[in-house]
């Protein structure tokens, strides 16, 4: 019987160990870029589908900048290179999101998005195309679905060796876990493909490639500013290194100083650009987070991280064993249907208690769930539904079982202090923005920011972002940055 047993799972692994065979040797494409064969287990047409999915899950976790002008214009810049890359059949489209950090990513199918955090970073129209060149680069060597295929082979092969044993399965599913965190980002060789094919198609496009070089230099010293804490996001996905850098250098051609720079056509386009956060959309103070945009305010207790998203904003306690969680939906139902239809979606969950309650005056619809885990840990997870205006918000605690007394007193205080916010001074808050003005030629930077009136405390970032330094004195007509 034995016997039998070891048969029939040597049949099973040696069939699992042949269809994964199958499914390398028939799902080999040719790269687009290279014209060599590659694994890739997703068609032109699923790629795209998978773009198309992608597109609105970036959407909708961090918003779209809306200004039609500047849209507009990332449009046409973005658009001119298309005609040069290796599939200009694809249907790109250039989004910018409502981020102050520096970054910008490609998903695949041709999304393409840089942060207005970048477009504030930038200084030419060349360096912007050199930007959405890059990311362009990375879709057009389809590097995102290389690096998912690597992954699923990596899962298939620990499904087969998983197979032998129940320990190896267990140690299946913890190699699955880390290598998928490991191919988060591209490698070394898909940075220096995605920089070439910027270089190229901004050179074929009409634009300085040599403004890479300026744009990189940017970074450093951004990086440079922040202590190596805070890196711009741009530098934590396109690791920068002096290899790279001087790799990038080595593609330059003599020629390239006679192509198109485009300062002033891009610095017009940032004037009123957002500058950092937008206090409309949420902002701290204290231990109070505000929202004038959905007019409501809520505080936290001290040493609780915040992390704010369009559609939700989470506190975390300093131990990382306890959460509250807003979210807000725009929704038409009663307060205790809406209530029972997320209840109805959680899977293990159990109602143990539910009714109104009064929130400093903002009647509230409660309710307490315990839920069953998957790993069989018992949560419970307490929610306070409130309305105001079209939008239903939900108010949820969530903390073990075992812990959850242990921040009763803190989950008190963050769902009592919800309230109406009508404190004009927060409601009336409005977001720096980006100035422009000429210089004159005869003062410095320091100088432009003294008389100004720009915040002390951005000089030095802000001198960065014009690259240059505070006590140089900018050419008579140049475009400077200011913030406001």
């Amino acid at each position: 019987m034995a016997g039998e047993n070891f048969t029939r799972k040597f049949r099973i692994v040696v069939i699992l160990f042949l269809g994964f065979l199958g499914l390398q040797f028939s799902s080999c494409a040719v790269n687009p870029v290279t014209g060599k064969k590659e694994i890739i287990f997703f068609s032109e047409e699923s790629e795209i589908k998978l773009g198309q999915q992608t597109d609105q899950e970036i959407r909708a976790q961090f918003g779209v900048y809306e200004d039609s002008r500047l849209t507009n214009y990332l449009q046409r810049v973005g658009q001119a290179l298309v005609p040069h890359t290796h599939r200009p059949h694809l249907n790109y489209q250039f989004t910018i999101l409502n981020v102050p950090l520096i970054n910008a990513f490609a998903v695949p199918g041709g999304y393409i998005y840089v942060t207005r955090g970048l477009l504030a970073a930038l200084n030419s129209e060349a360096e912007l195309a050199l930007v959405l060149g890059h990311e362009l680069g990375h879709i057009n060597a389809r590097h995102s679905v290389k690096k998912l295929s690597q992954v699923m082979i990596v899962q298939i092969g620990l499904a087969v060796a998983g197979a032998l044993s129940e320990t190896m399965a267990k140690i299946s599913g913890l190699a699955g876990i880390g290598l998928q965190l490991l191919f988060l980002k591209y490698s070394r060789d898909d940075e220096r493909q995605a920089d070439e094919l910027g270089i190229l198609y901004a050179r074929q496009s009409g634009y300085n490639p040599e403004k890479m070089i300026s744009f990189f230099t940017t970074l450093q010293k951004l990086g440079d500013l922040s202590g190596g804490h805070q890196l711009p996001g741009f530098l934590s996905t396109h690791p920068l290194t002096s290899e790279r850098i001087q790799r990038a250098k080595s593609l330059l051609h003599p020629e390239d100083s006679k192509l198109k720079i485009g300062y002033s056509s891009y610095l017009q386009q940032l004037d009123k650009l957002i500058f950092g956060e937008d206090p409309r959309y949420g902002f701290v103070e204290g231990n109070t987070f505000y929202h004038p945009h959905f007019r409501l305010q809520i505080s936290f207790p001290a040493q609780w991280k915040i992390v704010k998203q369009p559609k939700q904003v989470s506190f975390t306690a300093p131990d990382q064993q306890a959460g509250f969680i807003i979210q807000g939906e725009e929704s038409t139902a009663n307060l205790e249907a809406y209530a029972q239809q997320k209840a109805a979606q959680l899977e293990q969950g159990i109602v143990i208690s539910q009714g109104t309650e009064n929130l400093n005056g903002v009647i509230s619809f409660q309710q307490t769930i315990k839920l069953t885990t998957s790993e069989n840990s018992t949560i419970i997870l307490r929610q306070n539904f409130v309305r105001q205006d079209r939008f239903i918000f939900t108010l949820s605690a969530v903390a073990e079982e075992d812990k959850y007394p242990g921040y009763q007193d803190d989950f008190q205080f963050i769902t009592f202090s919800f309230r109406r916010l009508t404190d004009s001074r927060y409601l009336n808050r409005q977001p720096r923005r980006l100035v422009l003005i000429k210089a004159n030629g005869h003062s410095s930077l320091r100088q432009i920011f003294q008389k100004a009136n720009t915040p002390q405390e951005l000089w030095e970032k802000l001198a960065i972002m014009n690259a240059i330094t505070l006590d140089e004195k900018p050419p008579r007509g140049r475009l400077i940055k200011l913030v406001k």
